[in-house]
C-alpha cells in the first residue's frame, strides 16, 4: 500500500475521488468509507472522527477500475492543522479491507 497525502483548503468543500482496481474490488455490492482524525491511533468510534461514505462503481474513463467519490463539505475543513486520512472498502458480508491511508493536511489559506 502506497502512502498519499491528502492537502485540503480551509473552509472549502472537498470531492475526494477514490480510485481501485481489480485486485482490490469487483465493485459488486460494495461500498467505501473515507474517515479524517486527529491521528492514525485515534479510535474510529472517537467522538472527533469524520466518517464519509461512497458507492463503489466502475469508473467510466478507465476500463476494469471502480472508484468512490466523497463529498467533504467546508464545515470539515474549517480548523487548519495536521490530520490522518484512512479508506475502507466494505463488501456485501461486511468484510472490510483498508485500501490507503496517510496525512492530511488541511491548510491555512
Amino acid at each position: 500500500m502506497d502512502m498519499t497525502s491528502l492537502v485540503f483548503p480551509r473552509g472549502n468543500d472537498v470531492v475526494v475521488t477514490a480510485q481501485y482496481g481489480p485486485e482490490i474490488t469487483t465493485g459488486t455490492g460494495m461500498n467505501a468509507e473515507l474517515y479524517t482524525k486527529d491521528n492514525r491511533s485515534t479510535p474510529d468510534s472517537d467522538p472527533s472522527v469524520q466518517l464519509y461514505t461512497a458507492d463503489v462503481h466502475a469508473d467510466p474513463d478507465n476500463a476494469a477500475q471502480f472508484i468512490s467519490t466523497f463529498e467533504v463539505p467546508s464545515s470539515d475543513t474549517g480548523i487548519p492543522g495536521a490530520y490522518w486520512w484512512r479508506v475502507d472498502i466494505i463488501d456485501a458480508f461486511s468484510a472490510r479491507r483498508t485500501v490507503n491511508s496517510g496525512p492530511l493536511l488541511v491548510e491555512a489559506v
